[in-house]
């Protein structure tokens, strides 16, 4: 019983196996089933297309036909009108536009041409000229989307009375027009342009015959393909040829064009590091491109590109590849077939500017190519650096005019070569010029230092730098003789020890020192003075001028009622009335101190010391004063 409960059990529902099986099994039949029901709709609405395209190419051929025996000129006017599109319209409609039958739009194609060969399968193959020619009429239907269906093509043969036509005056141009793959082309309108031409329509041969009405003498025609779309190998439109001279009753044979779609070659620029380029890096570069077919001497045109990607239309269409600037990589290039009409697109490795720079400056750390014109920022690394090896530097950079920056040990963003011209590929090596530093007339003692300003941040001073001057550079060996420093804005001074040591001289007369790059830099080591500003201050006896006077300390001033004579003793700032302000210039020493006497001196032999002032390389400008008599 036990047993017989289990297996009651396990047959009384489904398992969830069982379950997800089924409606695995399920899923898919119904995706079959939905497929084929999808096909059949497709396979339904393409056959109403073709039925209602065979309709509308059946109601041309009855229109033409009804047409041509109206009237005995009426096939003459047919023949002359050559390839018509949409010529009869449906119900509302008008001429030249799609017919729309249930929603769908048509392309109705109609091409007309005498057959007048008694010999060979067309005209353009040769045969002799028959007395009465027949018209061939063919119309083509299309309808957008198509995919894969072909067109709907019929034509028909229809024969004028023996008395209308085509005259024995008459002659014919027959054309042979094919594609890049030499297969003919079908309705391609081609032209005889000349006293009495005419125009006419490829037939599926890709043969193309035109009736013409010449002189009696003869006449000559030019005959070209009329269809703009297409272009000839070496990129003509509507390429032509000349009959000669041809009589009445004569058939030209000749004419025989290769024409195609042209195509278009997309060319994207790309960096061989992966690093995006932008249009302006780029425009004006020039890139190679060759085509395996080609008209003339080479298959390799020379192309300026516009931005990273360009756009290069109206090309042949054969096997196209590309590389940057003339020369072929040594790798070789990738090619790629271009069909009619399509447009493809070609990868091109963008060849960067490579550079080696000699001779840097001593201990440098760092060089930047930045765009010639552009005020760099070293420390915030615009631009492009270079790779430093010793005294040697390696560059890859965009194409372009650059100037040149290196940084180092004590310095940063010390010009270099400027309006540096980099082309693509490896360019001329650049040798850093020698800039040198020498100063002249430095006090003896101490020691010397350069503190550059870009490096330190300091762009301004008045005296020694001290704590700020951490990274200045010694240049003891300026003194005198000239000693290499890289190219920039320094601050020279002169300590008892160190760079932030106490200040021994500040050359206030040439600080700071613009060391121009590649030049021999001579300075000489010299002090601003000091300018003593005093006014003369009394109330009465305005007849009276007065001078500024100053002397080395202790010496004595005797007044007179003279002008005092400035010597090498004694220096003398101009003459003034009561209660005006002089001036006076205290040379600094450039090492140690001077002390000057200042006295004011009064036309009335009356003089008054004004004040004692200590000066030194480094000390500040003194306040004005006032004289009291």
């Amino acid at each position: 019983m036990s047993w017989l409960r289990s297996r009651t059990d396990r047959e009384s529902g489904f398992t969830l196996i069982e379950m997800v099986v089924a409606i695995v099994v399920l899923g898919a039949v119904s995706i079959a089933v939905i497929g084929v029901i999808m096909s059949a709709q497709a396979q339904g609405v393409s056959n109403r297309n073709r039925i209602a395209a065979s309709n509308l190419a059946a109601r041309e051929l009855d229109i033409v036909r009804a047409e041509f025996s109206r009237t005995s000129t009426a096939p003459v006017t047919i023949a002359n009108q050559g390839l018509v599109v949409n010529a009869n319209p449906l119900a509302g409609g008008s001429a030249g536009q799609p017919l729309v039958v249930d929603g769908t739009s048509y392309r109705v194609e109609r091409s007309a041409g005498w057959n007048i060969t008694g010999t060979g399968s067309s005209a353009c193959e040769g045969g002799s000229l028959v007395k009465y020619p027949t018209l061939a009429v063919r119309v083509r239907v299309t309808w957008p989307n198509m995919g894969s269906v072909k067109p709907v093509e019929t034509s028909a043969m229809l024969t004028p009375d023996k008395d209308t036509g085509v005259s024995e005056t008459d002659s014919f141009v027959a054309a042979k027009v094919q594609n890049q793959a030499a297969q003919p082309l079908s309705g391609i309108a081609v032209q005889a342009t000349g006293a009495g031409g005419g125009t006419g329509v490829t037939d599926a041969s890709g043969c193309a015959v035109v009736k013409v009405t010449p002189a009696a003498a003869g006449t000559t025609y030019n005959v070209s393909v009329a269809d703009a779309n297409y272009r000839d190998l070496s990129g003509a439109t509507n390429p032509s040829k000349t009959t000669g001279l041809l009589k009445p009753g004569q058939i030209y044979t000749g004419a025989s064009f290769t024409v195609a779609l042209p195509g278009t070659v997309r060319v994207t620029l790309v960096r061989s590091d992966g690093q995006p380029l932008a249009d302006s890096d780029v425009a004006g570069s020039q890139v190679s491109l060759v085509a395996a077919e080609f008209s003339g001497a080479s298959g390799v045109t020379t192309k300026t590109v516009t931005g990273v990607t360009s756009t290069f239309p109206n090309l042949w269409p054969t096997t196209y590849g590309a590389y940057f600037g003339s020369v072929p990589p040594a790798g070789g290039y990738t090619a790629q077939l271009l069909t009619p009409g399509a447009t493809i697109t070609l990868q091109v490795v963008f060849e960067m500017a490579t550079l080696l720079a000699t001779d840097l400056p001593p201990d440098a750390t760092k060089v930047l190519a930045v765009p010639a014109g552009t005020a760099p920022t070293c420390a915030a690394g615009v631009g492009t650096s270079g790779t430093v090896s010793g005294s040697k530097a390696t560059f890859q950079v965009l194409p372009g005019l650059y100037d040149l920056y290196v940084s180092g040990t004590g310095y940063e963003c010390s010009p270099g070569p400027v309006a540096v011209s980099l082309g693509a590929g490896a360019n001329d090596g650049v040798t850093w010029g020698t800039t040198t530093l020498r100063l002249d007339s430095v006090p003896t003692g101490g020691s010397l230092w350069a503190l550059n300003s870009a490096k330190s941040g300091v762009t301004s001073l008045a005296t020694c730098p001290g704590s700020a001057g951490s990274s200045a550079v010694s240049i003891d060996g300026a003194r005198s003789s000239a000693m290499e420093l890289p190219a920039g804005t320094w601050f020279v001074y002169q300590t008892s020890g160190s760079a932030t040591a106490a200040c021994s001289s500040y050359p206030t007369g040439i600080n700071p020192v613009v060391v121009a790059y590649d030049t021999d830099n001579t300075r000489s080591w010299s002090v601003a003075p000091v300018t003593v500003t005093y006014a003369g201050n009394w109330s009465n006896n305005a007849s009276y001028t007065w001078y500024l006077v100053a002397v080395p300390y202790s010496t004595p001033v005797t007044c007179s009622n003279n002008a005092p004579t400035a010597t090498a003793s004694m220096q003398v700032a101009g003459s003034a009335s009561r209660n005006s302000s002089l001036s006076l210039s205290l040379a600094r020493p450039s090492t140690g101190s001077t002390t000057y006497t200042l006295w004011g001196w009064r036309s009335d032999k009356k003089c008054t010391l004004a004040s004692t002032v200590a000066v030194t390389s480094t000390s500040p400008q003194p306040s004005a004063g006032t004289f009291q008599w």
